[in-house]
């Protein structure tokens, strides 16, 4: 996994727990019609995104930092 392993298990983790959450708001939302479903359902939309943003610039920095370390460990 490379220097950057433990931030991956996090991003991974980060991961899990958003994806688990939409889940479980779109179950609901067979029970659950109304207005406020329907905001609850679109601020998760937008939440989703954010979450995204997190997760690919995370793989982003850990592949930076295990790039980073192979090149420094080159030069030893």
């Amino acid at each position: 996994m490379g220097e950057s392993g433990g931030m991956k298990r996090n991003i991974e983790g980060f991961h899990q727990a958003a994806r688990k959450i939409n889940d479980r708001i779109n179950n609901v939302g067979d029970l659950w019609r109304d207005s406020n479903y329907a905001s609850l359902q679109k601020q998760m939309g937008k939440l989703s995104k954010a979450s995204r943003a997190v997760i690919e610039g995370g793989e982003r920095t850990c592949a930076s930092i295990d790039k980073f370390f192979s090149i420094a460990n080159e030069r030893i």
